[in-house]
């Protein structure tokens, strides 16, 4: 999972709406964007990271510091505890 391109604000922040399981129609509402651009979006992270599914996803995003694993385990324990 070696990040051959920088990824951009937008993409970064698209990036973390992932990890927080929101769809592209949320994600496009909380950004203020339209959906289409959204999917530009994650084909671009997709591509520049070579990721090709949501759970590789999270682990470039916690590899890179782009969120802290720490927080994000304990949030998914909580989800889980609660089913």
């Amino acid at each position: 999972m070696s990040q051959n391109k920088q990824l951009t604000k937008r993409e970064i922040q698209v990036l973390r709406l992932i990890v927080d399981e929101k769809t592209s129609i949320d994600i496009a509402q909380e950004l203020a964007i339209s959906v289409r651009t959204v999917e530009t979006h994650r084909k671009n992270i997709s591509q520049k990271t070579k990721v090709r599914n949501p759970i590789g996803l999270v682990k470039y995003a916690i590899q890179s510091g782009f969120i802290d694993g720490y927080s994000f385990k304990h949030k998914r324990a909580a989800i889980l505890e609660n089913v």
